[in-house]
């Protein structure tokens, strides 16, 4: 019985120290990387475009990837931040 017990403590701290502590840094990094955008910034996005930002609205971005060209995108689209914006906290 007492086996069953410790048995069933250990898979919890596992499980614990495999999905939950990787998916909170990975929470954090995401926050960062979020505080980074702002127009100036140079973002990579999820489809592989690289643009500018000119505007951020909530969570609507207005990105500028050609002359005369600006699309919009929502917030998760954004992969990485390739330059953080020049007002931008470097956290």
């Amino acid at each position: 019985m007492t086996q069953n017990i410790i048995l069933l403590v250990v898979m919890l701290v596992v499980f614990y120290a495999l999905l939950i502590v990787p998916q909170r840094r990975q929470q954090k990094q995401r926050q960062n990387m979020m505080k980074q955008l702002g127009p100036g910034a140079k973002i990579l996005t999820t489809a592989g475009i690289f643009g500018r930002v000119v505007q951020v609205n909530d969570d609507v971005l207005v990105v500028n990837i050609a002359d005369g060209v600006d699309i919009q995108l929502d917030s998760r689209a954004v992969l990485r931040v390739v330059e953080p914006a020049p007002q931008a906290d470097p956290a």
